[in-house]
């Protein structure tokens, strides 16, 4: 034998190592013999990287398909608990030769360890009905053992469970055949390129899912089910891993070069946990272990479970209630405001009216209890209150005299100059007040009670005021009015307009203002509330004068500029300013 050309290599670059075996030409088909062989003993003698190597130079540095070692591949790559792979050497094995039963066998056998059951099933009977004799033993015996299986995971409660959700069935078999749909995402304007179209919006825009917050927790009360039946009391580390994922107190980014790893390995772990308890689910799915326990300890469990919350429901709602009238009696509107919003955006909102049977009355005492709070705070001022001051209206009202904004520079093309250029060119307090005003209006597009509803527009109208945005804040009053209206809320009535007095003084639009103040004067007498009907009255009186003194600087500027124009037109009429006077005087002074 001759030695090979190719380990004659350039002057000052090295031969890789090389194996005795390898320094010699052999024949192609020989060399596959031997790295088959390697590969064989190797996997055998558990040196799963040496055998993973020679399978590899087996098949994919020769021309010619080897079935044979995409079949010894995927059986060893199934032996390392990589189906997934082995599937796809066993159905490239299987397209490649003429029908060999081991081929087929080996297919089945990947997608049994993937837990495709059904795949399968449909694979064994194909192959029974393709082979004849003696070659259809190995697939009858393995279509035993996977009804079995069948019978074990799902059994009669298979039964039952499509009875009970016969009606669910065609949406979600359509909903996973649009899942397995490849998504084209190439830009639009390539996709339309192809179709002979054409659009100036080369992003798709991608449909947000509003989810109500039930169906949060409902999604979330039923992944805790799923892991606490198939993990057992571990299912509370499971989730403390989740969390640990974007924890960064673990991750600390910025003080160490190895947060990315450390990332990849909670991601991996969460990954190998979650894909355990799906092949669990897969072996007995929830329907049958449901099915395999007791239906009366069952109903036992879940009623005593629903007594069990709507107990602590009711103390809770007592607990709320008694702290809400607490901070009333201190007058602590700020801290009552929160904790009102904190409660029912958070915790009342995910109840239903099975488990908090009255819902609706415990949201209205909830929210009278704050308007009522709030309309504590118009009363008489302590000090004098003088027309001639501009902003006395507003410091009547107790809002904040609003500044001028700083002029803003806009450079055509320079995103970072704009009002919306993204969240790192917007302070903190900016941040905080636009996250507020978008929870709050997520949670209007769910509320369907009027006093809610009510609630919400009056809390958006307060917002926009308090970052000047005014025109939206009477926007958002006058629809709280309309809401009120339907819940007959008078208070809620007399807020929301007291809202739109307020961005009137602001704006300083008096003859609005004298509207909306009436208006809130009815609502009070109609509260019989002699404290607002007094302080409504010294709003009234203090317009009333603005409007006064603006009318009387009107008159006196007008007269001035009429005392101007008479004054120039009595000199141009007087005797004294003749037009051919002053042409002779010209002509006296021009030179001759």
């Amino acid at each position: 034998m001759k030695v090979d050309s190719t380990l004659t290599a350039p002057a000052g670059v090295l031969v890789k190592e090389q194996k005795p075996w390898e320094l010699f030409d052999w024949p192609v088909e020989q060399q596959r013999g031997i790295h088959r062989s390697w590969g064989q003993y190797f996997s055998r003698a558990r040196m799963n990287n040496a055998a993973q190597k020679y399978f590899d130079l087996c098949i994919e540095n020769h021309s010619h398909i080897d079935t044979q070692a995409l079949h010894m591949r995927s059986q060893f790559l199934r032996s390392v608990a990589m189906p997934s792979l082995a599937l796809k050497d066993s159905k490239k094995a299987c397209k490649f030769s003429d029908d060999v039963p081991a081929f087929a066998m080996e297919e089945g056998d990947c997608l049994y360890d993937l837990n495709r059951f059904e795949d399968n099933k449909s694979i064994l009977h194909n192959n029974i009905r393709k082979h004849i004799g003696t070659s259809i033993r190995p697939f009858e015996k393995r279509l035993g053992v996977v009804d079995e299986n069948f019978k074990d995971s799902t059994g009669d409660s298979l039964v039952s469970f499509f009875l009970e959700h016969s009606d669910q069935m065609p949406g979600f078999y359509e909903h996973k055949r649009d899942q397995l749909i490849k998504a084209d995402t190439r830009p639009l304007w390539k996709i339309l390129k192809e179709r002979q179209e054409c659009d100036v919006q080369s992003v798709i825009d991608k449909k947000e899912v509003m989810l109500s917050p039930l169906e949060m927790e409902r999604r979330r009360r039923k992944t805790k089910i799923f892991y606490q039946n198939y993990l057992g009391r571990t299912w509370t580390d499971f989730i403390f891993l989740k969390t640990l994922r974007r924890n960064p107190n673990l991750l600390v980014n910025g003080g160490f070069g190895t947060s990315k790893e450390r990332s990849d390995y909670l991601y991996r772990s969460f990954q190998r946990i979650k894909t355990f308890a799906r092949m669990l689910h897969a072996r007995s799915p929830m329907y049958n272990e449901y099915f395999q326990r007791s239906p009366q300890m069952m109903a036992d469990l879940r009623e005593a479970n629903l007594f069990r919350i709507q107990y602590q429901t009711r103390r809770n709602m007592h607990s709320i209630l008694n702290t809400i009238r607490l901070l009333r009696k201190r007058n602590d509107i700020k801290k009552l405001r929160k904790f009102v919003e904190d409660v029912m955006g958070n915790y009342v909102v995910i109840k239903t009216t099975r488990v908090m049977p009255w819902k609706v009355e415990f949201m209205n005492e909830v929210y009278n209890h704050l308007a009522l709070s709030l309309c504590e705070n118009y009363r008489l001022p302590p000090h004098r209150v003088s027309p001639y001051d501009k902003n006395a209206m507003c410091h009547l009202l107790n809002i904040p005299v609003s500044k001028p904004l700083e002029h803003l520079e806009f450079v055509f093309g320079d995103r970072s100059t704009y009002s919306y250029a993204g969240t790192e060119k917007q302070t903190t307090y900016r941040m905080a007040d636009h996250n507020s005003i978008l929870q709050l209006e997520k949670r209007l597009f769910f509320a369907r009670l009027p006093m809610e509803r009510t609630y919400l527009l009056h809390e958006l109208a307060d917002r926009h005021m308090q970052v000047n945005h005014f025109v939206q804040c009477l926007s958002y009053a006058q629809k709280a009015i309309d809401e009120a209206k339907r819940c007959s809320s008078l208070v809620w009535q007399f807020l929301a307009t007291m809202l739109m007095a307020k961005s009137h003084a602001v704006l300083h639009k008096y003859e609005r203002q004298t509207e909306v103040l009436n208006s809130a004067y009815d609502l009070a007498t109609e509260l019989k509330s002699p404290q607002l009907c007094t302080f409504i009255e010294l709003c009234r009186m203090l317009n009333k004068d603005y409007i006064t003194l603006r009318k009387m600087s009107q008159l006196v500027t007008s007269k001035r500029l009429r005392s101007k124009i008479s004054n120039r037109s009595s000199f141009f009429n007087s005797p004294q300013y003749s037009p051919d006077h002053h042409r002779a005087e010209d002509e006296e002074r021009m030179p001759v």
